[in-house]
């Protein structure tokens, strides 16, 4: 066996969700890549404030007992990257940007206007912390190609790593429901997750209100918080078949794919984040071979519609009745998008892409974001 490009890297995550598919898929990727020798996780295990003081006395432990070779800090890597920094002294510090925070304050949630001191302050300070580290990692070309323009970097600095799925869990399901939908029986339409503005929940609501005269057709939303409920329940009393529940637990997740008709992936928004994502359900959806739709945008030139997945443009509610009201007249095409879809999502983003992506950049750091 050949030795490792890497003995010791240090996976560091401190987010509010230290387990997000993001931190774990990374992980993964760092196992299987082939080119670490011994991976250790550093991930917060308190919650709120405490969680920067949890990652740093980590960290200060790791350091005293032998720093690692090498350190890889996971989204929402920002906030506990200066400490990474100081305590890795020239060791090479590799980030997982997938999300910008000058986009996301900035351009995204307009919480700090584009002049202001704030802003600025901001950019400066990040674009400082990026180059200082070895290598960022985008979860998409557009999304590296965009953050580098935004924070005035060379895009060489930027490589590629794609989400993924949690693959042991989002499975095709060989028997979905144990006997083909009745005529009876509502087509429904799936939308679930945390509803932030690149979702296009206001997209997905107004869609279901342009189908209230369609019997056929139920619309299922998960998740939000209450202001979605409120949304939810007045598009209901004005006539839209529409349910909606709080959340639903990840492990029973794959056994509501599998009772619905049609999965929304989206993204449907229209803001500046939503031009550059694959998002995190598209990928379950695809891993579970189940029908999905996507909203148009820079990475979904990889999609074929109505082959793989429906392709829709973002903030264009009739467009997306439109291509529910198809999906509803036509079955059978359904599962063999869903089929399609897995196998796109085995060649572009599976783990072993994952894998193949942090392989490359422990090895030389190459490239891998080209310009259009």
């Amino acid at each position: 066996m050949s030795r490792p490009t890497v003995a010791r890297l240090a996976v560091v995550t401190c987010y509010r969700h230290p387990d997000y598919i993001r931190a774990i898929t990374l992980r993964q990727g760092v196992v299987d890549s082939g080119v670490v020798g011994e991976t250790i996780v550093v991930k917060n295990t308190r919650r709120g404030v405490l969680r920067y003081v949890d990652v740093a006395r980590q960290l200060v432990r790791l350091s005293l007992a032998g720093r690692p070779d090498a350190y890889l800090v996971t989204f929402r890597g920002y906030e506990i990257l200066p400490i990474v920094l100081l305590l890795a002294g020239r060791r090479p510090v590799y980030y997982d940007e997938f999300i910008n925070p000058v986009e996301w304050f900035v351009d995204e949630h307009h919480k700090f206007p584009e002049r202001s001191l704030r802003a600025r302050a901001l950019r400066g300070v990040y674009r400082v912390l990026m180059r200082r580290c070895a290598g960022v990692l985008s979860d998409t070309a557009s999304h590296a190609r965009y953050s580098a323009d935004r924070m005035g970097l060379d895009a060489e600095r930027f490589s590629v790593v794609p989400v993924g799925s949690d693959e042991a869990t989002f499975v095709p399901q060989s028997d979905r429901s144990g006997s083909a939908r009745s005529v009876s029986e509502p087509f429904t339409v799936l939308y679930y997750g945390s509803m932030l503005p690149l979702h296009g929940l206001e997209t997905v609501v107004a869609s279901a209100a342009l189908l209230r005269t369609d019997a056929r057709i139920r619309f299922l939303f998960v998740g939000g918080g209450e202001q979605t409920a409120h949304l939810i329940a007045e598009a209901r009393a004005q006539g839209s078949a529409v349910d909606h529940r709080d959340w639903v637990d990840y492990a029973a997740l794959p056994a509501l794919f599998g009772q619905v008709d049609l999965l929304l992936g989206g993204p449907f928004g229209g803001t500046v984040q939503s031009r550059f994502v694959v998002t995190g359900k598209t990928m379950q959806y695809l891993s579970s071979a189940r029908p999905s739709v996507v909203g148009e945008n820079e990475e979904t030139s990889v999609f074929t519609d109505r082959s793989d997945a429906l392709v829709v443009p973002q903030r264009d509610p009739a467009a997306l009745a439109e291509t529910i009201v198809w999906a509803a007249d036509h079955p059978a095409e359904l599962e063999r998008i869903g089929s399609r879809g897995r196998l796109l999502y085995e060649r572009l983003w599976s783990s072993a892409r994952v894998a193949e992506a942090v392989r490359v950049l422990l090895l030389d750091g190459g490239p891998q974001v080209e310009r259009p």
